[in-house]
């Protein structure tokens, strides 16, 4: 995890070292499906009620499949054949048993005052492992759940303050053929936990209804099964935003400032991994098709630029740790940043948070006069440390929220090395959903909600290509300020 050092006392801003400083190693890039396959317009069952919200979730588990009279090679192959295309009808008995084992949580949820939509979404898959005799399946699916509005108001809770709320239910790790490996050991009437279910009435259409793996006399230990995460990611007063694209797109062009720092403190040295996320940013650019078009005086960065089919133009300024250093005069540093800042429309903040102090952020002339502004603080906790700030100093009187001119990526929790390619993530999508609307065409799946998942799933893959034992817990981005935005209402 990259740990927030002392500030030094000659800068605060200057030594803006890179969000990815929290961490002391680096990563590579993960593979992610397309974005447009990804948000395929799907946010959930169109609900509408007046007694209850249907909340979102992302569903995370893993369930293993008997797949007899197959060689281990002809497992290899549909193991990645299921990977390649999960929702392929092909194999929709063996993918199918990520709803069979999803209804297992019905119980553990029904606690919580969340009611589960048993069938599943369609699954996508990390992993698929050949074991003896069949498949595991390791699993991501979009689920919905009602909570009742009465329940809520018992709690003194809205629908919103239940996003990010996670259950954790243990769940059978095969489904199949639970009923004859268990009988009724592991069934409770919900109705009556003191009562005894009958066999009888147990079938494998209805074991989930039942199912209680804490019961006494259970069989199921922990090798028959596994812990599921279920995470809720919106809520009924989490409605579809987008991006002001109009705004953006007026002049023809997109202007962006992007700002790196250095991470280790004192003398600034060339392997610094404010450099090394400089080049990977770089890097990422170049392959989404931007070209350097000139480099900034005294090796402090470079500038690229591409235009998309239709015309529309993005033009980006990098800056490298060389203006941000620890020896930078703090003035000058301030100064770099406030002029990046005032002539950008999109920001990119790649540093440390250092507990709220980057001070450029509280001047009001720092930033643009009447100019629509996407900011991305990527840093620890910038959600706490500076939302609000960059609000306060974009408000006018006209607008005294602060929310009309300006959107803000945060993050909610510590910075991991490799940040800088889940930002290129978020810029793919938005600059291909600006050149959309320029060249007036549909930017429908473009929208906030559906970049910031991707963000997520993203930060989600590059957790867990770190492995469980380095810094195991993913970024978790959001956007604030983009609730009422006009684009897409008009």
């Amino acid at each position: 995890m990259r740990l927030l050092p002392a500030i030094p006392s000659a800068l605060l801003l200057a030594t803006a070292a890179l969000t990815s400083a929290c961490a002391t190693s680096g990563e590579e890039d993960v593979d992610m499906p397309g974005f447009e396959s990804f948000a395929d317009g799907k946010e959930d069952t169109a609900y509408i009620g007046s007694r209850a919200a249907e909340m979102n979730a992302v569903f995370t588990g893993k369930v293993r499949v008997a797949v007899p009279g197959k060689t281990a090679a002809e497992l290899a192959t549909l193991a990645a054949a299921i990977k390649a295309e999960p929702s392929s009808w092909t194999h929709r008995d063996i993918t199918g048993q990520v709803t069979e084992q999803i209804k297992y949580a019905r119980n553990a949820l029904k606690i919580e005052k969340l009611n589960l939509n048993l069938e599943g979404g369609s699954p996508t898959f990390s992993a698929v492992t050949v074991i003896d005799g069949g498949l595991e399946l390791a699993y991501e699916v979009t689920v919905e759940s009602l909570v009742k509005f009465k329940e809520l108001e018992a709690q003194g809770l809205k629908p919103a303050d239940l996003v990010g709320k996670v259950v954790e239910p243990r769940l059978p790790l095969m489904p199949a053929g639970l009923l004859e490996r268990i009988s009724n050991k592991c069934a409770t009437d919900p109705d009556d936990p003191n009562a005894v279910v009958p066999v009888a009435d147990l079938g494998a259409h209805n074991l989930f209804y039942y199912f209680d793996p804490a019961r006494v006399g259970c069989p199921l230990g922990a090798g028959d099964l596994v812990t599921a995460h279920y995470e809720i990611r919106s809520s009924l007063d989490a409605p579809t935003a987008y991006p002001e694209y109009d705004r953006l797109v007026a002049d023809k062009k997109v202007t962006m400032g992007i700002i790196f720092g250095q991470i280790e403190h004192g003398e600034l040295q060339s392997n610094d991994w404010g450099f090394i996320s400089f080049n990977a940013m770089t890097s990422s650019f170049r392959q989404k098709g931007f070209r350097v078009t000139a480099q900034l005086e005294g090796s402090k960065g470079h500038r690229m630029a591409k235009t998309y089919t239709g015309g529309l133009v993005v033009e980006i300024e990098m800056w490298n740790p060389r203006s941000f250093a620890d020896t930078v005069d703090r003035d000058l540093s301030n100064q770099a940043f406030r002029d990046i800042m005032k002539r950008n429309e999109v920001i990119y903040y790649n540093g440390h948070a250092f507990y709220g102090s980057l001070t450029v952020l509280d001047e009001k002339s720092a930033y643009p006069d009447a100019t629509y502004q996407i900011i991305f603080m990527d840093a620890c906790w910038s959600y706490a440390y500076y939302t609000k700030q960059i609000f306060r100093n974009k408000a006018t009187e006209a607008d005294p929220t602060g929310y009309a001119l300006t959107d803000v990526i945060n993050n909610t929790e510590p910075g991991i090395t490799g940040s800088e390619h889940t930002a290129v993530v978020l810029y793919d999508q938005l600059f291909t959903g600006a050149a959309k609307v320029h060249a007036k065409r549909s930017a429908r799946l473009y929208s906030w909600n559906n970049i910031v998942k991707y963000m997520n799933e993203h930060a989600d893959r590059r957790a867990a290509a770190r492995g469980p034992d380095n810094h195991p817990d993913p970024e978790i981005y959001g956007v604030s300020g983009a609730r009422d935005n006009a684009y897409g209402r008009l």
